[in-house]
């Protein structure tokens, strides 16, 4: 799913519901394997460029490579591009729905493959909480090396390896579960957040 306007969320309050949408729910680093190097659009990529290979040497072997194959080749790998980017290299979304009316709270996360579903009385919802984390990197020596790596092949990777810091908003149940439903970086995105929350259950 993409979400609109360059955000990680969607909250939209109306009546008597509270719908939250969000890409951005872990608060944990990605892998060594950064955003900025592999991500949805390389492995899209990476995914269409082997399929139209592949037609390419099935058809290779039958046909005369001629101008118009490069050119049908050329609008495969876009066409096959957008479908993998939008079908398949989804971003795992967290919809939670707040509904006052009929006194229930709706917790989904939607994955490529079906959805996970939570389900619990508003009555039972014992606090929304805030939480500050940090998160260090695990592999101090693996970190280096991909920077030496990538020095050697003149890129620098903006963040890597650096201490992480994760602003939290939490659904806190009366029965002591507590379910991540928005992660950032930034403190101001996680109190607007929580604020909402608040003031939608309170109201």
């Amino acid at each position: 799913m993409t979400l609109d306007n360059n955000k990680a969320y969607q909250i939209n309050i109306k009546d008597n519901m509270l719908i939250f949408r969000t890409s951005s729910f872990r608060a944990e680093k990605g892998s060594v394997l950064h955003s900025g190097i592999y991500n949805r659009e390389l492995a899209s990529s990476l995914a269409a460029g082997a399929l139209v290979m592949l037609l390419g040497f099935f058809f290779a072997a039958s046909f005369k490579i001629t101008t118009v194959h490069f050119v049908v080749a050329l609008l495969l790998f876009v066409i096959f591009f957008i479908v993998f980017r939008t079908y398949i290299f989804l971003e795992t979304v967290l919809c939670v729905v707040v509904d006052k009316k009929n006194g229930n709270i709706d917790i989904a996360l939607e994955r490529i493959f079906g959805k996970r579903r939570i389900t619990s009385p508003l009555s039972e919802l014992g606090n929304i909480r805030q939480d500050y984390l940090v998160v260090t990197p695990e592999n101090p020596d693996g970190i280096k090396l991909v920077e030496q790596v990538a020095l050697q092949h003149g890129t620098v990777i903006p963040g890597f390896g650096k201490t992480a810091e994760f602003y939290t908003v939490e659904m806190e149940f009366k029965n002591g579960k507590r379910i991540v439903v928005f992660s950032s970086e930034k403190p101001a995105e996680a109190e607007n957040i929580a604020m909402q929350f608040r003031n939608f259950i309170k109201g």
